[in-house]
């Protein structure tokens, strides 16, 4: 799947419009903090307050899947790494959430489907029994 980083500064956004191919939210998640990892002291070596950004991941379709700020690479230097793992608990969490929700989707775009076809076939045999009266 193809992931977009959009760099939120505050209220302006600086859209990713290459993205990056990868396996799952998770390494997109990784792929983000280790970028906002990199950004840091370059920030703050040129005055710019880190904590004022963010990263916006979005998949293919433009649909904002999760924003990682960058609090959370101080967050995580202060605790030593112990939120990567809960964060990892929690992406596969949600991606368990979201496997359930599309086949609750599919089964219902199925039933739907379904049930046109029935009332398709009762307007047709009526339209059939309203044209043999005639």
């Amino acid at each position: 799947m193809r992931y977009y980083f959009h760099l939120r500064i505050g209220q302006t956004v600086s859209p990713d419009e290459i993205g990056l191919d990868l396996p799952d939210m998770e390494t997109a998640y990784l792929e983000a903090f280790k970028a906002a990892r990199e950004m840091w002291s370059e920030l703050l070596a040129e005055g710019s307050d880190p904590l004022s950004r963010c990263f916006e991941i979005a998949d293919e379709r433009g649909r904002s899947l999760l924003t990682l700020p960058f609090a959370e690479v101080l967050e995580q230097a202060r605790k030593g790494g112990a939120t990567l793992p809960r964060l990892r608990q929690s992406l596969q969490a949600e991606s368990d959430q979201r496997r359930v929700l599309m086949a609750s989707l599919r089964e219902y775009v199925e039933n739907i489907r379904k049930t046109t076809e029935g009332a398709q076939k009762a307007v047709e045999r009526a339209t059939e029994m309203l044209r043999r009266k005639r």
